[in-house]
This record gives structure tokens, C-alpha cells and sequence, in this order.
């Protein structure tokens, strides 16, 4: 470190004095270990007096113990002649020329003289440490606890061995045990700490009572049938009241008891404030000599100064332990609220995806999961629009040996074909515009658990030439990085397109398909598994009447029959949001016929101009995609039939809509008798079924004022599924 030169300015003769630190001593011993003092050209002296350069606070040091002076071109150390001579390496001396690394012993002080480039490495050097005692952990907690004495080493050993069980005992707690188990062992440790004859925990019910939680009783003493009657509890109530420790002595000295406070959570929040904190409930122990009598309070609360056996210090050591045992029943209360917390967000997120039914097509599916589950391979799921894949998904991951980690999903169909690319494998920061810190992505997010891809037939074939290979060897780069990073990941894939089509298409990589499907189920929709109905319509009641606060009691008869009878062309989630519409818009303990959505609560007359336009269409039916809208150019008509519906759903009374979405949609030509119709003529023109996609997406956007959450509930299909269509379809909003 490069030094500067100091100036000073004396007043009386106005010259300049150059006052250069030209080396360091550094106390490797003493009182003072490791304070440094700087050492100009002038020197100065070495003691206790505050005045020295080197002011040392060891009382086996002289005032003016040496001085430092400059001579010959060095640092030199003097003797200022104190009865405890001035060493230099050992060695007495009286005036001696310093060197690099010589060491100065004053009184109990040794120093070393170090010049600044080498006062680091010279410290270094010369602290040198030595083992003076070792304790191993499995000596400490197999060390014996008969000791039975009350004074010097045996009484502190047994206090520091109980403190040490305690702390491996509440180690090694299980979590299902955890609420008994840990007054066990606070009793245990309080009777070993105190070499006490039995020992009780009290707890603070509700109601204010104290109330006998557990106990621990030495070995082959009998408690009786009222183990705690015979317990002072006015001492109780002191201890409660004051929030001190208590040690108790039987009358006639034959023994003693000890009573220490537990405090709770809001207790230690306060102890820093003026209010005293209120104990929670009380660790009692007690040592009987004689014939047990009732103890009497001692006029002391901390320090027993009578002959008992137990004194200040068993009350001392009791109050450490109750302080430990406190702070686990603490973190104890805390674990319960986050579990029954982690339990409620279970039953609203994860039991909502649960995959339920008794039907045998989901014994079927349940038996599948049961066999893929343990396996780590990769799994691919096709089926219908939400008839449950994600929910497969979820009970894989459960029935694997991943259950443990992290189940990540994510929808292929969502993402754009460079955001994509960034949510699987992330992305450095500065990788592209925008990217201003680093991302980590779903794969590595997913890492030691499970990846869900959701629409995986939406993915760019550049992408999946990239996925193919994180697929095949779990390594891949962060967008604009070239770290390689290995992870360990379950895939598990989801389409309700048909990826074999695609792949004689060309718009889906082959190998990528094989190595998707090393298992390959297809999973039923709703219409397959009727008999499931009924439950999947009481488990979403069940989950989602807390939105309401109003009592309902479950379905009417004839709201069960409706929900049998219709066909759920959008599958368990169609059924899903018909529940939840039910429950909000009902106003009874029963949800009636008239609370579901306008196909099954009766009024098919609002969707007939809809339907029958539709070939083969049946009523109080719509697909998912509203095609087969437009016949002969009806698609204004379509258009102002979703209307109707709309103004319905937003609170027109039912004879409106009905009317005026029949009157929306013209007479439909398959009506007309075939036998009237010309030789070689068609009814229907026929058209693209992407022309009539894209022009019943345009009817109910153009009915919703471009509202896509509502044009999506119209059409039956998810507001993801729906993007992605006007992406497609290239739908100018």
C-alpha cells in the first residue's frame, strides 16, 4: 500500500516537519491482539500511558515501558528500564536495531515489526492457533446423565448434555409427530436436565385454563391417578401472571420443583417493550427426597438463596431450555397454519385438476397412470379440447418417483414461435431486445420433476428440431449463451391434433413424434364416460361454492337430467364453467335448470336458428368452432344470433332473446323436402371449412364488441385456442 507523506505546522516557529509512517506494529498477543500502530521517523513510546505512540491497555506494561527512535538508518527499540525488562525475540535487551519480523515482548504483549509491504503476509505468518479442547457431537449426546450432584463440573455437564439432546431430539422430530411428540420431549429433556423425579407441560387452552399436556416420570415411579393434583397452583398463576421462573421447596426441605415460563410468538414480539409478555403455558419438574408433600412457593422468583437442592442455577438452566423449547413451539404453531394454508390452496388449485370419475373409460385412464407413473418415460396424450389431459398429466407426475419436485406446464399454443424458445430454455441477458436480465426457463424450472407441454402440435418445427435434442441427451443453451446445461426432466405431451397427419403433412418433425410417443394414450372426452358426470358435477360444486355466500345444498333432480343429457362438446371444462355459472347466477340453496348456460337449461329455441343450420347438428348443440354457420351466406344471420345470445347472457329477459335470435337466422335449407329438390342441385353451397371457421370467429368477436374472453365463452373453445386462431386466420381487430 503506498504511503504519503504527512505534514505538520507548528505555530511558535512556523517550520515543516516530515512526519513519514515507515513501518507497523502489529500485537499478536495480549489484551490488544490485533490492533496495528503505525510507526513514523520520529518514533515515540511504547505503554500504558495514553500519550505513547503505542498505547497498550495491559496492566503488566509500564506507563513508558520502551521507546522507538531512529538511529543509524533504522527503527530502534530502547529499554525505558521497568522491573519487566523489554525483550526482543526473546531475548532482553536495552537498545536494539529492529528488523524485519523481530518480535517485542512487553509485559504480557508480544508485537511484531513489520514494514508496510509485507505487514499482511508477516500477520499471516505469525498467528499461529493450537487445539486446547475437542468435543465430539457423538460423545456429547451418549455422555451419562446419572450424575446426581449439584455442584461444579457434574451439574453443569448434565445441564449442557440435556440442552444437547434436546436439540438432536428435536432434529430428528417427524413431521406427522410433531405436535405430541414435541412436548415429549421437552418433559424428557427437563427431567434429565433437573435429575428430576417426573415433569409436566402445561399449555394455555382457549379458555384461559392451564391444561395437562404431557409428562415424563423417572423410571418405575408410580404417578397415581391425578398425576398433577397435588401441584401448587397459586405458584401456577404467579408464574403466569409475572412471566418468572420459580424454584419451589417442599415443606419440611425433603425436596424441591421448579417452574419456568413458555412463551408464544406474540410474547417474544414484545419482550423489547415495557409490557411484560404473557406465557403460553409452563415446564414444571420436581425432585422428591422424603415423603411427597405439596411444595410452597419461596419468596425468591430467580434466586434461590435457602439450602434446596435446586437453586439459581438449576433456574438459570431450566429457563434456557424453556426458551428452546418456546421457539420450537413457535415454529411448531407456524407449521400448522402454513400446512392447513398449503391444504386450502391444495383443494382450490391442486384437487382442481385432480383427475376424477369411477366410469369404467376413467378406471381405464386411473389403471394407466397407476402403470406409467414409476416409469421415467416420456408420455404423450391426445384427446379432445378439455377433456382432462392436463389433469393425466398431473396424476403422472404424482404416481412417479418425481412427485417431489416440480411439476412446470406450459402451453405451446400460447406462445409465439420466438417466445417460445425463450420460455423453454431462457435466455441470457442482452440475448435480444428486451431481454433485461437473465430468464430461466421451464426446463430448467422443471429440472429433477415433470414438464407438461400443452398444443405440443403448435410448436415450429425450429423449435422442435431444438427440443428433439433436449429430448434425447438433457442438455441445452440458454437463447444467446453457449453454457451447455444438463437437466433431468420428465416430459409429458398433450394435442388434440392429430401429429400423425401432421408428420405426413410435413408440419411435424418425425423423430420428434416417435420420441413423444414411446407411450401413447388417448383420453376419453366426456361424452364417453357419462356415468361420470354426476361426480365431476358435485366435485366442482364442492370446489368452487366458497365463491358464493350463500348455503347450496347441491343440484335439483331435473338439473342432474339436464346435465346428463347433453353431449359437452367442450368436455370437463365446458362442464366446469357451467357449474361455476350455476353457483353464481343462482339465488337458492338448490341449483335449478334455469341457473345453467342457455344449451342446457331448456331455451334451445335461442340456439335453434344456430344449430339446425349445421349438418347432422342436433338441438341444444354447438362445435367448438361454430362451423357450419354459414350456409348460403347466413353468416350475418349467425352473427346477429350470437347477439340475441349475448344481450341474453347480459340480462334480457328469456322471451326476448329466444325471439329475436329466431328471427336473426332465416328458414334453413335443409328443411326443405328432398324430394323437392332439382335433379343434380345441392341446398348447400359448399365452402372451406377455414373459411367458415374464420367467419364464425369474425360473428362472435363482431357480437362481443372484440371482447375475446367473451367471443371465446360464446364459441365453446379456450381464449389461448381462440389467439391462436386470429393469429392464423390473420383476423384484423
Amino acid at each position: 500500500m503506498k504511503r504519503f507523506p504527512r505534514f505538520s505546522f507548528t505555530a511558535r516557529s512556523c517550520t515543516l516537519e516530515l512526519i513519514m509512517a515507515f513501518a507497523r506494529l502489529v500485537v499478536l498477543e495480549g489484551p490488544d491482539i490485533g490492533s496495528q500502530f503505525e510507526v513514523p521517523m520520529r518514533g515515540g513510546g511504547i505503554g500504558r500511558d495514553p500519550d505513547n505512540l503505542v498505547c497498550l491497555s495491559d496492566p503488566a506494561v509500564s506507563r513508558t515501558h520502551c521507546t522507538l527512535a531512529w538511529k543509524s538508518g533504522h527503527i530502534a527499540v530502547l529499554d525505558g528500564g521497568s522491573r519487566n525488562r523489554t525483550l526482543v525475540n526473546g531475548q532482553p535487551v536495552s537498545t536494539h536495531l529492529l528488523t524485519e519480523g523481530d518480535e517485542i515482548t512487553v509485559g504480557n504483549t508480544r508485537l511484531a515489526y513489520l514494514p508496510y509491504q509485507e505487514a499482511q503476509a508477516a500477520i499471516r505468518r505469525s498467528v499461529q492457533y493450537r487445539v486446547t479442547a475437542e468435543v465430539g457431537t457423538r460423545e456429547l449426546l451418549q455422555a451419562q446423565l446419572s450424575d446426581r450432584g449439584h455442584s461444579g463440573y457434574g451439574r453443569a455437564h448434565r445441564h449442557l448434555t440435556a440442552l444437547a439432546r434436546l436439540g438432536d431430539r428435536l432434529r430428528a422430530l417427524d413431521a406427522d409427530e410433531h405436535s405430541q411428540g414435541l412436548g415429549r420431549i421437552a418433559c424428557e429433556a427437563m427431567r434429565e436436565m433437573l435429575d428430576a423425579r417426573r415433569s409436566f407441560l402445561f399449555l394455555l387452552e382457549s379458555g384461559g385454563r392451564l391444561t395437562l399436556k404431557t409428562a415424563a416420570v423417572m423410571r418405575g415411579v408410580d404417578t397415581g391417578g391425578d398425576a398433577d393434583g397435588d401441584i401448587d397452583r397459586e405458584a401456577m398463576e404467579r408464574v403466569m401472571r409475572q412471566g418468572t421462573a420459580l424454584a419451589l421447596e417442599v415443606s419440611g426441605g425433603v425436596g424441591s420443583a421448579i417452574m419456568v415460563p413458555l412463551f408464544g410468538a406474540a410474547a417474544v414480539a414484545a419482550a423489547g417493550r415495557t409490557a411484560v409478555p404473557s406465557p403460553i403455558g409452563i415446564l414444571y419438574s420436581e425432585c422428591i427426597t422424603g415423603p411427597q408433600r405439596t411444595p410452597a412457593p419461596l419468596s425468591s422468583s430467580t434466586a434461590v438463596q435457602s439450602a434446596s437442592p435446586y437453586d439459581g442455577q438449576d433456574v438459570l438452566a431450566a429457563a434456557c431450555l424453556a426458551h428452546i423449547v418456546s421457539a420450537a413451539l413457535v415454529a411448531e404453531q407456524a407449521r400448522q397454519v402454513l400446512s392447513q394454508e398449503n391444504q386450502a390452496l391444495s383443494r382450490q388449485l391442486g384437487h382442481s385438476r385432480k383427475f376424477v370419475g369411477g366410469s369404467p373409460a376413467a378406471h381405464a385412464v386411473l389403471d394407466f397412470v397407476a402403470k406409467v407413473g414409476p416409469s421415467g418415460a416420456t408420455v404423450l396424450l391426445t384427446g379432445e379440447s378439455g377433456s382432462g389431459k392436463e389433469m393425466v398429466a398431473r396424476a403422472i407426475h404424482e404416481a412417479s418417483r418425481r412427485r417431489h419436485g416440480p411439476f412446470v406446464a406450459i402451453n405451446c399454443a400460447a406462445l409465439s414461435e420466438n417466445l417460445i424458445e425463450s420460455e423453454l430454455f431462457g435466455h441470457e441477458k442482452g440475448a435480444f431486445t428486451g431481454a433485461a436480465e437473465k430468464k430461466i426457463g421451464r426446463f430448467e424450472l422443471a429440472h429433477r420433476g415433470s414438464l407438461f407441454l400443452d398444443e405440443v402440435g403448435e410448436m415450429s418445427l425450429n423449435c422442435q428440431t431444438k427440443f428433439l435434442r433436449v429430448l434425447e441427451e438433457q442438455v441445452f443453451e440458454r437463447v444467446g449463451g453457449g453454457k451447455p446445461i444438463t437437466v433431468d426432466v420428465r416430459v409429458v405431451a398433450a394435442t388434440n391434433r392429430n401429429l400423425a397427419d401432421m408428420v405426413r403433412a410435413g408440419r411435424f418433425r418425425e423423430d420428434l413424434y416417435y420420441r413423444l410417443s414411446v407411450i401413447h394414450t388417448v383420453v376419453p372426452p366426456l361424452r364417453a364416460r357419462v356415468a361420470d358426470i354426476p361426480v365431476l358435477a358435485e366435485h366442482f360444486l364442492a370446489q368452487l361454492r366458497t365463491q358464493v355466500s350463500r348455503r347450496i345444498r347441491g343440484f335439483a333432480p331435473e338439473t342432474m337430467e339436464a346435465l346428463m343429457r347433453h353431449p359437452w362438446p367442450g368436455n370437463v371444462r365446458e362442464l366446469r364453467n357451467a357449474v361455476e355459472r350455476a353457483i353464481v347466477l343462482g339465488d337458492g340453496e338448490l341449483i335449478m335448470p334455469q341457473h345453467l348456460p342457455p344449451p342446457l337449461s331448456g331455451e334451445a329455441e335461442l340456439w335453434a336458428g344456430v344449430t339446425t343450420a349445421m349438418p347432422g347438428a342436433t338441438a341444444g348443440t354447438m362445435t367448438g368452432t361454430m362451423t357450419g354457420t354459414a350456409v348460403d351466406g347466413s353468416i350475418a344471420h349467425a352473427a346477429q344470433a350470437v347477439e340475441a345470445a349475448v344481450r341474453y347472457a347480459a340480462g334480457a329477459s328469456a322471451s326476448e332473446a329466444p325471439d329475436a335470435a329466431a328471427a336473426a337466422v332465416p328458414p334453413s335449407p335443409l328443411s326443405t323436402s328432398a324430394s323437392s329438390l332439382p335433379t343434380g342441385t345441392s341446398a348447400v353451397r359448399p365452402r372451406p371449412l377455414r373459411d367458415l371457421e374464420r367467419d364464425g370467429i369474425l360473428a362472435a368477436l363482431r357480437a362481443t364488441g372484440g371482447n375475446k374472453v367473451q367471443a371465446a365463452a360464446i364459441l365453446q373453445i379456450d381464449r389461448s385456442t381462440l389467439y391462436k386462431k386470429i393469429r392464423d386466420y390473420d383476423i384484423k381487430l
